[in-house]
């Protein structure tokens, strides 16, 4: 055995501090380290910054998607806070998984482009499974959250747990929002994980952020070299 057990154990815990979240509260006013991937890569973004908040308005039941990371993460949490200030027809708010653009994604909406109110999970275009749920509030901030782990997945709505599924098919990819039929805000955005890197801004206020023997690195070295 090449290391003693008190070695290896303090490995494992320091292994798991190593673990990255990466913060984003949109107060610089810039989408940098982000990209819209549909539906259309190229500028002008239905996406901008307006108040320190990220806004979209999407006139259409097909989500348009801003993804940030890699296509090689493969675990991870991405949560954010959302209000709808207005709906535009049959439409949803995303979290988007897994992503490998014409490769393939996993997608978790909650909204009633379906037909009725649900939360749906979509693969690769195809609706794998709904479950009826109640819409979200207009003009009143929800939280939203999904953890990705190997085939499991799991989905809370304002912290009550909603959705647990599992799908073996796409193991790894970046993460990102979606939207459809609506004008929305977003704010908050946290994604953890081993692959994600570790940046959280000055103006970040949400909720406390623990302090971290890791190496600090500052917010525009990051996502300038994104």
């Amino acid at each position: 055995m090449k290391y003693p057990m008190v070695g290896l154990m303090l490995f494992l815990t320091t292994a798991s501090v190593w673990a990255g979240t990466f913060r984003d509260d949109f107060e610089d006013g810039n989408l940098d380290g982000w990209r819209q991937d549909f539906p259309f890569a190229q500028e002008p973004t239905l996406w901008k910054i307006v108040d320190g908040k990220l806004e979209c308005t999407r006139f259409s039941n097909i989500s348009t998607v801003l993804i940030t990371g890699d296509a090689t993460w493969k675990d991870y949490t991405i949560e954010y806070d959302v209000t709808l200030l207005e709906d535009h027809g049959p439409g949803d708010v995303d979290v988007v998984l897994r992503w490998r653009g014409a490769a393939g994604y996993l997608a978790i909406y909650i909204g009633d482009f379906g037909g009725l109110p649900a939360i749906y999970v979509e693969r690769n275009l195809n609706i794998i499974m709904q479950k009826p749920f109640d819409p979200l509030e207009l003009n009143k901030w929800h939280h939203l959250k999904v953890e990705a782990k190997g085939k499991n997945f799991t989905f809370w709505v304002n912290d009550e747990k909603v959705l647990e599924h599992q799908d073996n098919t796409i193991k790894e990819g970046a993460v990102g929002l979606g939207l459809a039929n609506y004008t929305a805000r977003f704010d908050n955005v946290e994604i953890s994980g081993p692959d994600v890197p570790d940046v959280t801004p000055p103006t970040w206020k949400a909720r406390p952020v623990q302090p971290s023997d890791k190496l600090a690195k500052t917010w525009a070295t990051i996502k300038q070299g994104r």
